[in-house]
């Protein structure tokens, strides 16, 4: 459960820096101003890049979801930053994905005080790396997953593939509605993302006068490999349902690698002989991956998006 939310938290900062058009030159250049120079120092003597623990304006601005992903470091529960502190105006940038142009001012301020709480962090921690910073959003989100009796390890990574996604889809502004995502793919036409319920998270394609069923996408997040083939057939389930309802990609994200044998790949194909491809959660969360690559150079072709 721990590894996923890592992994998530870790890959949405890295996708928001490679996205196309982002200028790392101006992202150097807006740390230099707002972050003194030693705490800079000290982050590249540990192999790291400023931007891994100080929140700065040209970040966030490109990318307002990585909000969360400092809350987190810093130790703020969602309640205890938005609620119970001067906080709550910033809570679309984290749930939206947009700045409000009324904040178009303040997102500065809102870095220079987070940017106090960096150095403060800083230290008390030594030696930092980059485990470390995971460690620490980890022991902020734990106990917010516990307090949920809803939250499972299904959810979970359900969550994850919802904020891999945000990140990815950053640059085109999309419009978060309830567990609907919205956005305009390169051909100019609306695609909205839906998560939860049957399937787990569902590609539309809106066209006139009709919806185009893109991909759906069933995910068994549990890694206890006893189980595996239960879930697979509960998946197999859904995709028929899906098939039905019009989808023709369908889709198995798993916590558990199918793909380890021949044999293993051939009992999957048997519990879920409508999926017509298989994914390994762990991988595709991971851009420095084959898997990844794949993962999002075919589901970028699919809903017209260029996906990193």
């Amino acid at each position: 459960m721990q590894s996923l939310r890592r992994l998530y938290l870790r890959e949405g900062l890295k996708a928001a820096v490679e996205n196309e058009g982002f200028d790392l030159a101006k992202l150097d250049l807006d740390l230099s101003k707002h972050v003194p120079a030693k705490y800079l120092k000290r982050l590249a003597s540990s192999g790291l890049r400023g931007e891994v623990v100080f929140p700065v304006p040209y970040l966030l601005e490109n990318n307002p979801f990585l909000l969360g992903y400092y809350r987190l470091l810093f130790g703020f529960s969602q309640k205890a930053f938005y609620e119970q502190g001067p906080f709550a105006k910033y809570k679309s940038l984290e749930e939206k994905g947009k700045v409000p142009p009324v904040l178009n001012d303040s997102i500065e301020a809102l870095c220079s005080s987070l940017i106090q709480t960096a150095t403060i962090l800083l230290d008390t921690i030594d030696p930092i790396a980059l485990d470390t910073v995971n460690d620490l959003q980890i022991l902020t989100l734990g106990p917010q997953l516990r307090a949920s009796r809803n939250v499972n390890v299904g959810q979970i990574a359900v969550d994850v593939i919802s904020n891999l996604l945000k990140g990815l889809l950053a640059k085109y502004s999309p419009d978060l509605k309830g567990r609907g995502l919205t956005f305009i793919n390169d051909s100019g036409l609306p695609v909205t993302i839906h998560f939860g319920g049957d399937p787990d998270v569902s590609f539309s394609l809106k066209l006139l006068p009709e919806v185009r069923k893109l991909v759906a996408i069933e995910i068994k997040g549990g890694t206890d490999v006893s189980n595996i083939w239960n879930r697979l057939g509960e998946a197999e389930k859904s995709h028929r349902s899906a098939k039905a309802a019009g989808f023709n990609e369908l889709w198995t994200v798993t916590g558990v690698d199918v793909g380890s044998s021949r044999e293993i790949r051939r009992m999957a194909v048997e519990k879920s002989p409508t999926t017509t491809r298989f994914f390994k959660l762990a991988r595709i969360v991971d851009s420095a991956s084959e898997e990844g690559t794949l993962f999002r150079q075919l589901l970028g072709s699919i809903i017209g998006a260029q996906l990193g």
